[in-house]
C-alpha cells in the first residue's frame, strides 16, 4: 500500500513529539485561552490519576505484569482513555508512540485476542494538536491522515473532517512550526 514508510515515520515522530510550550504542563483552561473560548479544553491529570488510568488500560489490554515493550495497541488505547479524561497533552505522546510502533492506519485492526479497533491515529493526532492550539502540528498530522487514506476508510464522519480542516485553515498562518528541535 505504501511505497516507503520511512519518510512518514520521521514526519510522524516530529509531529508527535513537537508540542508547544503551553502544552507542557499548563492546563488550557485559563481565562485568556483560545482553546477554552472554542470549547476545546485540555486538562492535565495528576500523576496518580494518570497512573491509575494507565493500570486500568494495562488490565483491559491483558498486559498487566508484562515485562516486554508495550505494543502499539496499548498506547492507542491509553491515548483514547486520556482523551476521554481530557488529558490531551499526554494523549499526544501516547498516540505518537502508537504511530511509531504501527504507522499504517486500518479499519478493524486486530489488537489482541479477538479484539479489534478502528486504528486511525493520524486524524486523532490532528484533533489532539488542534485542542492544544498547536496548529502547525495539527496541519501536518492532517496531511498524514489524508496521505494514508484514513478518510477514505469511511469511519470518520465527513463533517468532522471538514470541521477540523476548517479550524486548521483558520489558523494556518499562526506563528510556529512543527519541528522537534524547537521543543527540546
Amino acid at each position: 500500500m505504501f511505497t516507503s514508510l520511512a519518510p512518514r515515520l520521521v514526519l510522524a515522530a516530529g509531529i508527535a513529539l513537537a508540542m508547544p510550550a503551553h502544552a507542557s504542563g499548563v492546563a488550557l483552561s485559563g481565562p485568556g485561552s483560545n482553546a477554552t473560548a472554542h470549547g476545546y479544553q485540555s486538562t492535565n491529570l495528576r500523576p496518580g490519576e494518570a497512573d491509575a488510568l494507565r493500570r486500568k488500560v494495562l488490565v483491559q489490554c491483558g498486559l498487566i505484569g508484562s515485562r516486554n515493550r508495550l505494543p502499539w495497541y496499548f498506547h492507542f488505547a491509553y491515548a483514547q482513555a486520556l482523551l476521554d479524561a481530557g488529558d490531551t497533552r499526554r494523549a499526544v505522546v501516547e498516540l505518537s508512540e502508537s504511530i511509531n510502533l504501527r504507522p499504517e492506519p486500518r479499519v478493524r485492526k486486530r489488537t489482541y485476542g479477538m479484539w479489534f479497533t478502528d486504528y486511525l491515529p493520524y486524524f486523532q493526532l490532528a484533533e489532539a494538536h488542534a485542542k492544544l492550539d498547536n496548529w502547525p502540528c495539527a496541519e501536518h498530522a492532517m496531511e498524514l491522515s489524508r496521505s494514508t487514506g484514513e478518510a477514505a476508510l469511511g469511519r470518520i464522519e465527513p463533517q468532522r473532517i471538514w470541521a477540523l480542516q476548517e479550524r486548521i485553515d483558520r489558523h494556518v498562518d499562526d506563528a510556529g512550526s512543527c519541528n522537534i528541535r524547537d521543543y527540546r
